[in-house]
C-alpha cells in the first residue's frame, strides 16, 4: 500500500520473494504520481508514471491497482481510510505492507495510517460496503523511517532477489532525475543513486547477518506473525 507509483521499491525484493514462492502480490498506490517533476505536465507524467509502475510490477510478478487520488493531495482520514476498506474486502490480503503512519512526507503518512486504521473497520460485519468483511490483522508491516525514531523489528532476506528488485527499481526513469535538470544534464545521476539505493538494502542486510536485507516494523509486535514471511 503505497501513496505513489515507486513507493514499492522500500519492499521490493519481499513482493518478488513471496511470489517466487508461489503467493500473489498485490501493489496499491493512492495516486498515478502526476505532481512530482518540475516541467512535464501532470496528465502527461501520471501516463509516463502508469507505464513505468506496471513494468515494474511486471518483473516483480504482483499486479497494480490505483485509487485515483491526486498526488501531493491524499486525503486524510475517512475518505482514504473507506477507499482502503474496500481494497481490503477485496484482495483480502493475509499480510498488509505499507509505510509507517509516523514518517515525514504527508501523501506517505496518510496511506500508513488508513492502511492501519481500516484493518479494523474492513473485519467488522456491521460496517456495510458492498463487500463481505475480513480482517488482515495482526499482520501489518510497516516500512520507511518513521520520525520517533523507532528500530525495525522484522528482517527480510532478499539476497536472491536484489537483482530483480534493482530491475523493477530501473523503470521508474522519470522519478530518478536529479531536480532541476534536463536527462541530458543528468550525467550518471542514476547510478550513484541506484548505488545508494542498494548500500541501504546492504547494510539492512549487514545488520540482519544477511547479504542484503529489507527491513519492517510489525504493527502488532507479536514476533508469531514472523512466519507469516517467506
Amino acid at each position: 500500500m503505497g501513496a505513489h507509483p515507486d513507493d514499492e521499491t522500500f519492499a521490493s525484493g519481499t513482493l518478488a520473494k513471496y511470489v517466487d514462492r508461489g503467493h500473489r502480490a498485490t501493489i496499491v498506490h493512492a495516486t498515478r504520481g502526476g505532481k512530482g517533476h518540475w516541467d512535464i505536465p501532470s496528465y502527461e507524467l501520471r501516463q509516463i508514471r502508469t507505464g513505468e509502475m506496471t513494468k515494474a510490477a511486471k518483473i516483480l510478478g504482483a499486479e497494480v491497482m490505483f485509487l485515483e487520488f491526486e498526488d501531493a493531495s491524499v486525503p486524510q482520514g475517512d475518505t482514504l481510510r473507506e477507499a482502503f476498506v474496500d481494497v481490503y474486502r477485496k484482495l483480502k490480503p493475509d499480510v498488509v505492507l505499507s509505510f509507517h503512519p509516523l514518517v515525514g512526507r504527508d501523501d506517505h503518512r496518510r496511506v500508513g495510517e488508513a492502511a492501519s486504521d481500516a484493518s479494523l473497520k474492513s473485519s467488522l460485519p456491521l460496517h456495510v460496503t458492498d463487500l463481505p468483511s475480513h480482517r488482515p490483522e495482526p499482520c501489518i508491516y510497516f516500512f520507511g523511517t518513521p520520525i520517533s525514531g523507532q528500530e525495525p523489528d522484522t528482517y527480510i532476506d532478499i539476497t536472491d532477489y536484489m537483482d530483480v528488485k534493482i530491475k523493477s527499481f530501473r523503470q521508474h526513469a522519470s522519478q530518478w532525475q536529479e531536480w532541476g535538470k534536463t536527462p541530458v544534464d543528468q550525467g550518471d545521476f542514476t547510478e550513484r543513486l541506484i548505488e545508494r539505493y542498494t548500500h541501504r538494502f546492504r547494510e539492512l542486510g549487514r545488520k540482519a547477518g544477511v547479504g542484503y536485507a529489507e527491513a519492517f516494523i510489525s504493527r502488532s509486535g507479536r514476533k508469531y506473525a514472523h512466519d507469516l514471511f517467506p
